[in-house]
């Protein structure tokens, strides 16, 4: 075997977010897809949506609110070898329900969407990757027509463009993609907003590799909005809305998370009610969508899906049946086939690969 085959081969390390009080690890192998069993890395309150630094082996969660009432973000390094975690800092975020968070791709900044709190918080981050207090912080405003989730804003997702220069914020209670300049000392300054359909309730953003789109999963009906990024004056154009369901399906779904296959020709979104990942062909000219399959996750509540950085395989965390499916992901046509392979973890909520 070769040395590059080799490294193909080599297991790779996850971290998995959960519901419950403890970020778990476990390994994937690069060649059949199989997932060691999950153990517990670290403890930690409620660790649902996590990050890693974009240089330095740490990682970044945030925590409940009911355990750290003002909101909050920890450090952990990692321990590549064992898939342990070692608490480094925490640093609170200013407001309730710390949702999701993203880490700049410069290693400088945590940007923070507070879902119950409506509200954007930016902390820096220091040399050594601990966080330090926070600078910059935006209360949304706002509301929309679904008298039962849009009473008032619920910032819910968070991505930042590849220069480090803006993070985009999905705000489910408003149906606005809010566009903050990230500054010196990680302030932020409101340049844009972007109006999706009323009751669409954006959730999660996740950018194209090229970085000139970006795609908006909606909550609240089940769509998808493609978007036209422009990284200089850090606004936003709608491209298209398409649906992440079956014309024929009549019951009960809200969409989850949305991910970019790292060749920038596909693109997944989970559906939680349906349980199934919508796989659409990515317009290589316009950054539009055709969607080419619906597979079911084999679990229930598909509350992340993700993709290791090879684009080798794919994984839907589903959330209520306590499991991780892989699937193997077709290099030419991006559908999904599943491997055969499952593991079980509390609540899993989020996985990040580490490179």
């Amino acid at each position: 075997m070769s040395i590059l085959s080799q490294a193909a081969a080599e297991d790779q390390l996850l971290y998995i977010g959960t519901g419950g009080e403890a970020i778990y690890s476990c390994t994937l192998n690069m060649e059949t897809g199989a997932l060691s069993e999950p153990k517990i890395a670290a403890d930690a309150p409620k660790p649902g949506f996590l990050a890693l630094h974009p240089s330095l082996p740490l990682l970044y969660t945030v925590t409940a609110e009911k355990a750290d009432p003002a909101g909050g973000v920890r450090s952990f390094r990692i321990n590549r070898a064992a898939g342990t975690l070692t608490a480094l800092n925490q640093q609170p975020t200013g407001d309730n329900g710390a949702t999701h968070l993203a880490v700049d791709h410069k290693g400088q900044t945590i940007v923070v969407a507070h879902y119950s709190g409506g509200s954007t918080a930016a902390l820096p981050l220091a040399k050594d990757g601990s966080i330090e207090p926070k600078n910059g912080f935006i209360k949304h405003e706002g509301s929309s027509v679904n008298q039962s989730r849009q009473k008032e804003p619920h910032a819910h997702g968070v991505a930042i463009d590849q220069a480090s220069k803006f993070a985009c914020v999905a705000d489910l209670g408003t149906d606005q993609i809010d566009v903050y300049r990230i500054g010196e000392g990680a302030s932020l300054e409101k340049v844009s907003s972007w109006q999706a359909v009323p009751g669409a309730g954006p959730r999660h953003l996740t950018f194209h590799p090229n970085g000139k789109w970006l795609y908006s999963i909606n909550e609240l009906d089940n769509t998808i909005d493609a978007l036209a990024f422009d990284d200089q004056q850090g606004k936003l154009t709608g491209l298209q809305t398409i649906s992440t369901l079956p014309k024929d399906f009549a019951g009960e779904s809200y969409t989850a998370e949305v991910v970019a296959h790292p060749n920038g020709k596909f693109l997944y979104g989970s559906n939680r009610g349906h349980d199934s990942t919508a796989v659409f062909s990515i317009d290589p000219d316009k950054g539009t969508l055709q969607l080419i399959q619906i597979e079911p996750t084999q679990g229930g509540h598909p509350r992340f899906v993700g993709i290791d950085p090879t684009g080798t395989f794919y994984i839907a965390a589903n959330r209520d049946s306590n499991n991780l499916v892989t699937f193997r992901i077709d290099p030419k046509t991006g559908e999904l086939k599943p491997t055969g392979h499952k593991a079980t973890a509390p609540q899993p909520i989020c996985i990040v690969f580490v490179k």
